[in-house]
């Protein structure tokens, strides 16, 4: 069950009766919904002008109700989905942000000084749930082998950070930096990272080789499934480098991949 299927229960469970037209396609298109009706917990009558569903067997509704959504009052986390729809994706949660970072200075993290260089050298990174990160130079990297390698192509002056999971703005809104590289695969989901950083830090700048031409020609692959679907603010964009990426990934149906860069 997901939220639009409580949220559609509920009303008829506080109301006794729900117009048709209130009932999401995916909800009344169910085999749950489609079973009340065949059991007739649920009817379709004529009330006033207008058609409804109503209840009709109210003990049963009930017990339909409490069976699927066995409790109302949990936290908005997965084991809280679970409690509530029995399905721990249902609805979209808060989660921790995770962030691995690489470095070869002192870096301010959670207000303690940390010596990055030695947590890279002995123990190849440095992982926190940050609230606070103070660099002169941050670099982020989309893709956990490149970010193991970034220096290498980047040099060690940056902060290298990468976030388990996907990057949002809220993630990387504790981050003070004066320089801001985005390092990611060029295709249309990593310009779109590269927009949703760059939306909380107005200076941040997309890493772009000056060998980028002849790597695309030599090395890039054809666009499949999530990648080839391009997101609303890459289309409307009117960054120079992001129309010159997406114009050619559109035209050629391929991208290039960002590890072929400490690679070659």
């Amino acid at each position: 069950m997901k939220e639009v299927d409580f949220n559609t229960y509920k009303i008829l469970l506080e109301d006794k009766s729900i117009s048709k037209s209130a009932i999401p396609k995916s909800v009344l298109q169910s085999d749950t919904f489609q079973n009340l009706l065949r059991a007739e917990i649920l009817k379709y009558v004529k009330i006033g002008r207008g058609l409804k569903y109503i209840i009709s067997k109210e003990i049963e509704f009930q017990k339909f109700f409490s069976t699927f959504f066995p409790e109302q009052n949990v936290s908005k986390s997965k084991s809280g989905n679970i409690k509530k729809f029995r399905d721990s994706k249902a609805t979209k949660i808060d989660s921790t942000p995770i962030f691995l970072f690489r470095g070869f200075k002192n870096y301010q993290i959670n207000n303690q000084l940390v010596d990055t260089k030695k947590h890279t050298e002995y123990f190849g990174l440095f992982s926190a749930t940050p609230n606070s990160v103070i660099a002169d130079k941050v670099c982020f990297v989309e893709n956990l082998e490149t970010f193991l390698n970034a220096e290498k192509l980047l040099g060690k002056d940056f902060l290298f950070a990468h976030k388990y999971g996907r990057i949002g703005k809220d993630s990387i809104s504790m981050f003070q930096a004066k320089e801001v590289l985005v390092f990611v695969d060029y295709d249309f989901n990593g310009l779109d990272e590269y927009l949703r950083i760059k939306d909380v830090f107005r200076n941040a700048k997309l890493y772009l080789p000056e060998y980028y031409e002849e790597l695309f020609e030599k090395y890039s692959q054809p666009l499949t499934g999530n990648k080839a679907k391009m997101s609303k603010s890459v289309k409307s964009s009117n960054d120079s480098t992001v129309i010159k990426i997406r114009e050619q990934v559109a035209r050629t149906n391929k991208f290039l991949e960002q590890e072929i860069l400490v690679n070659v």
